[in-house]
């Protein structure tokens, strides 16, 4: 006679997974913790204004990046974009006599062009990113340099700086206002649209993405467009902020922007984005640099601390896929 055995409940591992932004949050409070507690000045109204005003630029820059990766791709090029489209503002209005608003939406358009040739590059004449932008970095560098013989241009009509840099809407900058509005957008394209689930698909399994029907092509290169579009409009608003055009405006910020992106839970070969985790990103960077700068160190160290993170960040990234 057989004796009937208990069947052992089968009992799932109850591991909780924390989001992908829980990392960089915990980040972010440490470092505003320590520089508010060693440097007074950094816990003041005034601090916090100049910061958000900062980092208008990188959320824009940010933001475009999270789309980029997002895909699997990689944009070098955004930094130099910036200040070659900054340098267009700065002679379009100053040598060539235009009106500034006509010239800001003419150095966006030069944005919006880097990023289509990027974009046609990569997508259409399948090249490596990195090589592409890396050229195109290139490029923009020494077309800024070009301007005005590699000199600033100074001396913009003052409506610039007084409409983007010293508006507040509700007590607080317009420049902050305008980098949550794109990082909100952002979001909103990647989880709400069709475009962005077929891009995060396309960016997870491209074989897949294209056996499924979904035009690849289009979808890869459209995000180096909107990399370009927002790296032009950054432009806009780093010359607001500066007063002058600069052809050495945006150097780093491409690597700020990619640790932005990766530090916040993007993952670094595509599929999965968050754009909060980029605004968290954003914040902690930007924290980070002007803690260190009130401090009295150069922003050397800032530099050297964001490639920390970045390889830390890609680190933790590998070891998460690797865990079972």
């Amino acid at each position: 006679m057989n004796t009937p055995t208990a069947t052992p409940i089968a009992t799932k591992s109850a591991k909780r997974i924390l989001p992908p932004e829980f990392g960089v949050t915990i980040v972010l409070a440490v470092i505003v913790i320590y520089f508010a507690a060693i440097c007074p000045n950094f816990r003041t109204v005034e601090n916090f204004r100049l910061l958000s005003k900062q980092s208008a630029q990188l959320a824009l820059l940010g933001t475009g990046m999270t789309i980029v990766i997002a895909t699997g791709g990689i944009d070098i090029s955004v930094g130099a974009v910036l200040a070659l489209c900054s340098m267009t503002i700065g002679w379009l209005t100053m040598n060539a006599g235009w009106n500034i608003w006509a010239a800001c939406v003419a150095s966006i358009g030069v944005g919006t062009l880097c990023g289509a040739t990027n974009g046609v590059l990569i997508a259409r004449g399948k090249l490596p990113p990195i090589v592409v932008t890396l050229a195109t970095m290139a490029a923009c560098r020494a077309g800024a340099a070009m301007f005005n013989g590699g000199h600033s241009i100074s001396g913009l009509p003052e409506k610039l700086n007084t409409t983007f840099d010293l508006t507040n809407i509700a007590g607080l900058p317009l420049l902050l206002w305008l980098g949550v509005v794109c990082l909100i957008s952002g979001a909103v394209v990647l989880k709400k649209t069709a475009f962005g689930r077929q891009l995060l698909a396309f960016g997870g399994n491209r074989v897949a993405s294209e056996l499924s029907g979904n035009r690849v092509k289009r979808i890869e290169a459209m995000a180096y467009v909107l990399s370009g579009t927002l790296a032009g409009a950054a432009a806009v608003l780093n010359t607001a902020h500066k007063s002058t055009a600069t052809p050495d405006a945006g150097q780093y910020l491409e690597l700020t922007a990619i640790t932005a992106v990766v530090l916040g839970g993007t993952v670094i070969t595509g599929g999965k984005a968050t754009v909060l985790g980029t605004a968290l990103g954003v914040a902690t960077i930007s924290a980070l640099i002007s803690g260190v700068r009130l401090i009295g160190q150069e922003d050397r160290l800032a530099w050297f601390l964001v490639g920390i993170a970045l390889l830390l960040a890609v680190e933790v990234q590998r070891t998460r896929k690797t865990t079972p």
